[in-house]
């Protein structure tokens, strides 16, 4: 072990001795210094304040057990560090520096914190209150009423159980549940087991939520349902905030409003605005019109019973045991409500009923597919009204075994089955006369009305410039040549998709000619296209422009 010296100082300089150590004591002492300033430091803080009685009417001392008892009756006025308590009646206990109260109990903490209670056992070294019985908790404007309650002074948290309500005055929000924790700092409740938010406009039911009163704002942290005589919303994870009526949901969530049901990964809704908007798997169930819009992103207008969905957007409608499939990259769904003309100048109010005018637009790159039918164009609207459905710019519709093609088409429905379909300007049907080789029916006008029965057509009303040529064949089905008509107007019956009789209204010219003696040039009439691999085959090739 090293030695250290003693140097013993001169006149020239200060009086006393110094004391040399190696550099390894010095360290080993300047640890321990640190060491018993810290034990010092700790027990200083860790000194407990005493309960101090401010006033009583009759004040006793008693002994029980070893214990020195203080008890005290009438106008009962305690402190303990910023809390002061009140109490008809209350036993102080010196040794453990604790107490019980009871009657008209009463803790104030600060400018806004006040609880009310039958009884009190409080610990001066814990600082925690224990409160039973007729419970109330005011901090600004809330009011918590319940019958157990524990509120621990050091961290500001109140627990309580056996069922309990918070009101908020300010906006009149009422909140029941089995058990909850109070955060008076920053005003922040912690809701589980039969949660239950009662507000004028709305009512929430939750297992557990968290409610902050400052913001006013809802946290759900399992199911949950909101029910307001708008709609009904369920999530499992979210917030609402309850002043501007803005809300977000996550996991699970849907909402149903006027015979439709609205899913998604993500949903944003503001109440007040009647605005929502789903991010990701956005799906829209119409149940009157057996309608379902799906897209990873929808935006819903809900005071004018509108909704747009977008990326990889798709409708789905059932009808007669058969699905349409429809994809395009956006859909509108518009909704107007307007005054019947003949009501227009009725002065009874009571008497207007409005008409409800309801269009789905699907835009850019519209493709539909259904099993008898199947089609394209650059937008597709469906009018509910006029029961129309109308096919713009470049529009194309494969039905059975027919092409058809014009300027524009637009279909007729009656009783949502496909009555009629009206092809204007460049009207054209094609449909291949076999299986095997490249020969094609041909039907073509400037204006066509084609008549469905069974989803099939029928019968096509030709209308001016009318042409068409189309094979014949025997009864063993072997050909035997080749027609081709003209006229003005020509009328077609068909059955199962081949032509059965053809009669020209006006101007009729037509020439049979056998089928090695015509060159292929002269069985395509002009405008001829063939455009069978763009037909979907099944839903997925929707998405296939």
């Amino acid at each position: 072990m090293e030695s250290y010296k003693v140097i013993k100082l001169n006149s020239s300089q200060q009086g006393g001795i110094f004391v040399s150590f190696p550099k390894e004591i010095k360290a080993i002492l300047f640890l321990v210094s640190c060491f018993l300033l810290l034990i010092s430091s700790e027990a200083n803080a860790q000194k407990k304040s005493k309960i101090e009685i401010l006033n009583a009417n009759v004040l006793e001392y008693e002994e029980l057990g070893g214990l020195n008892l203080k008890r005290l009756i009438g106008d009962v006025q305690l402190k303990h560090d910023d809390a002061l308590m009140f109490c008809d009646s209350a036993y102080i206990y010196s040794n453990t520096n604790t107490m019980d109260a009871y009657n008209n109990v009463r803790i104030e903490q600060g400018d806004s914190l006040k609880m009310f209670g039958d009884s009190l056992k409080y610990n001066g070294d814990t600082k925690v209150a224990v409160l039973r019985g007729d419970i109330r908790l005011i901090n600004n404007d809330v009011t918590l009423t319940t019958n157990f309650l524990d509120y621990n002074r050091t961290t500001n948290v109140a627990y309580y159980y056996g069922g309990g309500k918070m009101v908020n005055q300010k906006e009149n929000n009422t909140l029941t549940s089995g058990q909850g924790y109070y955060y008076t700092e920053s005003e922040s409740f912690f809701f589980k087991d039969s949660v239950l938010l009662v507000n004028p406009d709305y009512t929430i039911e939750a297992d557990t939520l968290n409610y902050h009163s400052k913001s006013e704002i809802v946290n759900f942290l399992g199911p949950t349902t909101i029910t307001s005589k708008d709609n009904f919303i369920y999530t499992e994870d979210g917030w609402y905030n309850t002043v501007s009526n803005k809300s977000k949901f996550y996991k699970n969530a849907y909402l149903f409003s006027e015979e439709k049901l609205i899913e998604g990964d993500t949903l944003y809704y503001d109440r007040a605005a009647g605005y929502g908007e789903i991010i990701c798997n956005a799906v829209i169930s119409d149940t009157v019109e057996n309608l379902i819009l799906q897209g990873d992103v929808a935006h819903l207008f809900e005071l004018k019973d509108s909704v747009m969905i977008t990326e990889e957007a798709m409708m789905q409608q059932y009808a007669d045991n058969d699905t349409l499939f429809m994809h395009a990259d956006t859909f509108f769904v518009s909704t107007q409500y307007v005054i019947p003309d003949s009501l227009l100048n009725e002065t009874d109010t009571s008497k207007i009923v409005m008409d409800t005018l309801r269009r789905l637009l699907a835009y850019n790159h519209a493709k539909f597919y259904k099993s008898d039918m199947q089609g394209k164009a650059d937008s597709i609207v469906y009018d509910y009204a006029a029961s129309t459905i109308n096919f713009y710019y470049d529009p194309i519709i494969w039905s059975k075994e027919n092409q058809i093609t014009g300027d524009f088409i637009y279909l007729l429905t009656k009783n949502n089955k496909i009555d009629r379909m009206f092809i204007e300007e460049n009207a054209f049907i094609i449909s291949k006369a076999d299986s095997i080789n490249d020969n094609f029916n041909q039907i073509k006008g400037k204006n066509m009305v084609a008549y469905l029965k069974d989803q099939a057509i029928h019968k096509i009303d030709v209308k001016q410039n009318s042409e068409t040529i189309y094979y014949a064949i025997d009864d063993e089905g072997k050909y035997i040549g080749v027609n081709k008509l003209s006229g003005n107007d020509m009328l077609i019956f068909m059955n199962n998709n081949e032509i059965e009789t053809i009669t020209f209204i006006k101007d009729p010219e037509g020439l049979m000619s056998p089928l090695k003696s015509v060159s292929p040039k002269d069985v395509l009439l002009k405008g001829f296209n063939w455009r069978n691999t763009e037909r979907p085959t099944d839903m997925f090739d929707i998405f296939i422009w």
